[in-house]
């Protein structure tokens, strides 16, 4: 049925409500590719001619031929996984205030397994940059931004990693950022508050560290005059996360005090400061990063440091945070749980990670063995339910 070269796209809706720009990619491909599209009995739909429909039953009887799994629709993750794709490509639907919690979940846990992510909302872009290096922006508005990932689905597809392509896209995008700002002040139009912010986020990106620190600074003042009453948290605090990636580890510990309002920030704090006494700039680094939802950089903090307890805490939440489940279960495996808590949510982790391979029965017993443990990152009984009356729905 599938060759070596054939896709199989797990989709959240019908062929005519996909993006334009989606629907334009799957029909590129079917030039190179032999390109399926899941569904409950291979009935025909609106699709081109040159996308073919698959059954789950067809699916089933593949018998591991290679494939790339295009993933839409989070709750497919699980079935996906379980045919054996050769590559996983992530491209979910953003975030929305009404998504289940579960839905939630699976597409985080989605994100962090796929080796290519691509989106067309540039909020959940962001997002999911600071948690993985190979995330792309595929909305229609910028050509040679959608160039760039659609180059990273082929160069994907070929066994090519497409993380060179994810810088060259966000130095697109900070130069995009960087003329619209200068149009703006050329026409004596006022500043956006988002678009200053975004120019540094970008920058940051790219190690343009200098210029995201003048971004960062201006787009503070401006929240500042706008009355934003989280200006402190939301802008000033990325300045920490600037000047840790710039080195300068005790000034970003220091900007970051000065954000710092709760009791439990106000620990950070103090942690932060004895591990710099005691010469651990690395582990201060790393939290930094992580107090700035900057899992990936907080990772690869991590990961040149020595082994230690507050080191691998640190993996292990960045890890759970960020979608990353497989990194988490590799440090948690690497340090036998010494506590009865531990222990639990190990059985949790690793649930979760056979939930998502779809392994049912293993993953119920890891669930049972964590009894009522609970971590709202990671999967339960509950979950498993859920998801699998989800996608009773979604085949029905």
């Amino acid at each position: 049925m599938a060759t070596a070269s054939s896709i199989i796209i797990f989709p959240g809706c019908g062929w005519n409500e996909l993006p334009a720009y989606y629907r334009n990619l799957f029909e590129k491909l079917t030039d190179r590719h032999s390109v399926y599209m899941v569904s409950k009995l291979a009935e025909p739909c609106s699709a081109p001619s040159e996308v073919n429909m698959l059954s789950l039953k067809q699916l089933e009887e593949m018998n591991g031929e290679a494939f790339v799994a295009v993933v839409m629709q989070p709750y497919w993750t699980p079935v996906a996984m379980a045919a054996g794709p050769k590559r996983l490509i992530a491209m979910p639907d953003a975030p929305r205030e009404e998504d289940p919690a579960l839905w939630a979940k699976c597409r985080k846990w989605l994100c962090g397994r796929a080796d290519l992510i691509i989106t067309d909302s540039e909020p959940y872009y962001l997002e999911q940059t600071f948690c993985a290096e190979h995330v792309f922006l595929l909305d229609g508005r910028d050509e040679i931004s959608d160039l760039l990932a659609l180059q990273a689905f082929f160069w994907t597809l070929d066994g090519f990693t497409p993380k060179p392509l994810a810088r060259l896209q966000q130095r697109s995008q900070a130069d995009r950022y960087e003329r619209r700002l200068c149009e703006r002040s050329e026409s004596d139009e006022p500043l956006e508050l988002q678009d200053l912010f975004a120019h540094a986020v970008y920058r940051y990106f790219i190690y343009d560290l200098e210029r995201a620190k003048g971004a960062l600074l201006s787009s503070f003042g401006l929240a500042v005059k706008e009355g934003k009453i989280d200006a402190l948290r939301k802008y000033y605090r990325f300045l920490s996360a600037i000047e840790a990636k710039q080195g300068l580890t005790r000034q970003a510990v220091r900007s970051y005090s000065f954000t710092a309002i709760t009791p439990e920030e106000k620990r950070i704090v103090r942690q932060m400061e004895e591990w710099l006494y005691h010469g651990k700039e690395g582990l201060a680094g790393a939290m930094l990063y992580r107090m700035n939802a900057d899992f990936r950089q907080a990772l690869e903090r991590l990961d040149l440091i020595e082994p230690e307890p507050e080191a691998l805490r640190l993996i292990l939440d960045s890890g759970i945070k960020s979608g990353r489940l497989n990194k988490a279960l590799e440090q948690l495996d690497a340090s036998p749980a010494a506590t009865e808590t531990e222990r639990k949510q190990f059985a949790l982790l690793s649930g979760t990670v056979a939930l998502l391979a779809g392994r049912r029965d293993e993953a119920a017993r890891s669930f049972e063995e964590a009894g009522e443990a609970f971590h709202e990152e990671l999967g339960n009984l509950a979950d498993l339910a859920e998801l699998e009356a989800a996608m009773q729905e979604l085949t029905r």
